[in-house]
């Protein structure tokens, strides 16, 4: 069992903090309160309850806490120093004031490895804008969708003059699982639309569930892929796939070419990774693999190439041949290379929700301009420094290895995927869309 903090009982209290053992939410929540000289009163009778979960939490008794949990108001430094960065030097040129913890953070560290120190409005609110904290409190998710909704039952008294603001309230959790709702959210919201598109599901059923669905199809709702009338992805699958990548932070903050080559990456790696994702939740004994439009192709047996001798005579027609001996190599290679080792590896949602936004940024990275990759940078940190802390295992280190190794495969695919849709199209293989033709032929 991990070590859980005394004061909100988060499973993630892995060393001390002013003396007493905590999680570093709790630990930046009393030193800023000790630091600021901050009053709290309690607005209940002095017990109320203090939970990693809850949206929000009483700071009086909070506070009253972390003094039973043994930590220690004097070993809190109550003037910021300031640190200046060494070596590498952020993109705006500065170097920003920190607060130093008594953790054994470096005061070299870099403003993108502050994923280390939690608070959400003390961390990564450079690059995360859209994750500030907001004054209104009914504004602000909680993390993972805590379920919720009682009233705060304390108010800060602010300290004597010349400050007057009311401090604002804090969520318990950091900006790393504020994102990943966000990813969460993302994906859910293209789960649903999946669902809507390519089943024949009621609209009620939908509604009901669309807030937490990971997969959106049933066993139930597969169809049989047929060959003879795939013509590759369509103007919807394009729409779907649309508010999806709009939805990533900072993508309004590209230019122009960078938004045509991120969208680009986008579908392509949802191909990949949804597939894979799909067919180890519904391919049942690996036998099925499952294209995000809701269709399947049986891999047991696994299907004929048709490089086999005599293949021809299975054929009705020259060009029912042709077009089979161009896609099926391709939809094979996607399963042994990708889908089968990604099912292995038996992810959850929450991993692959963050390894399939982690490969798009990844990727794209070598497109961008010198401020997209920054940007790029900025947000795989965060997002594996996601992973490691979502991660269930007990060998936390070896098993975000294991997820950021399957990237590579998954590149890998992508690219064969897009260099065997460019060949298909070029000798008019497929009667693809026109949008599709436009996406092969862009020129990064």
């Amino acid at each position: 069992m991990p070590p859980t903090c005394a004061v909100c009982d988060s499973p993630t209290a892995f060393t001390m903090h002013f003396g007493g053992r905590c999680c570093k939410a709790c630990a930046a929540f009393f030193r800023r309160t000790v630091a600021l000289s901050l009053k709290y009163e309690c607005a209940s009778n002095q017990c109320c309850e203090i939970n990693f979960g809850m949206r929000l939490v009483c700071r009086s008794c909070r506070l009253q806490k972390c003094f039973h949990a043994g930590m220690k108001a004097d070993l809190v430094r109550s003037k910021r120093e300031n640190f200046s960065a060494k070596g590498r030097k952020h993109s705006d040129g500065s170097s920003n004031d920190r607060q130093e913890s008594s953790t054994s953070v470096s005061p070299n560290l870099r403003d993108d490895d502050d994923w280390q120190c939690p608070m959400l409005n003390e961390a990564s609110t450079n690059y995360m804008p859209q994750f500030e904290a907001s004054p209104d409190a009914s504004s602000r998710q909680s993390s993972f969708d805590a379920v919720y909704n009682t009233p705060t039952t304390s108010y800060a008294i602010p300290p004597p003059p010349p400050s007057q603001a009311t401090p604002i309230p804090q969520p318990i959790y950091d900006s790393s699982f504020d994102l990943l709702n966000h990813y969460v959210s993302l994906e859910t919201s293209l789960s649903s639309r999946r669902r809507i598109m390519y089943t024949n599901t009621e609209m009620d059923s939908i509604l009901e569930c669309h807030s937490n669905l990971e997969c959106p199809y049933l066993p139930s709702d597969l169809r049989p892929h047929d060959y003879r009338t795939f013509r590759g992805m369509l103007r919807h699958d394009f729409v779907i796939l649309f508010d999806y990548c709009t939805g990533f932070p900072q993508f309004n903050s590209f230019n122009s070419n960078e938004k045509n080559v991120f969208y680009r990456f986008i579908v392509a790696v949802d191909f990949i990774v949804s597939s894979a994702f799909y067919s180890s939740r519904l391919g049942t004994s690996m036998d099925k693999m499952i294209f995000p439009n809701g269709e399947f192709l049986c891999m047991s047996p696994m299907p004929m190439t048709g490089e086999e001798a005599n293949a021809r005579s299975f054929f009705d027609s020259d060009d029912d041949f042709s077009k089979y001996r161009a896609l099926m190599p391709m939809h094979t290679r996607i399963w042994e290379e990708s889908i089968v080792p990604f099912s292995r590896l038996q992810t959850s949602f929450q991993e692959y929700v963050l390894i399939k936004a982690l490969t798009v940024w990844h990727i794209t990275y070598y497109k961008m301009s010198e401020c997209g990759r920054e940007k790029c940078r900025v947000q795989r940190d965060l997002i594996i420094s996601c992973l490691s802390r979502v991660c269930t295992y007990d060998d936390v280190q070896k098993r975000v290895g294991e997820l950021l190794m399957s990237m590579t495969y998954i590149m890998e695919s992508v690219q064969k995927l897009t260099s065997s849709y460019v060949l298909l199209t070029f000798f008019d293989v497929l009667k693809c869309d026109s949008m599709l033709h436009e996406m092969l032929t862009f020129k990064y």
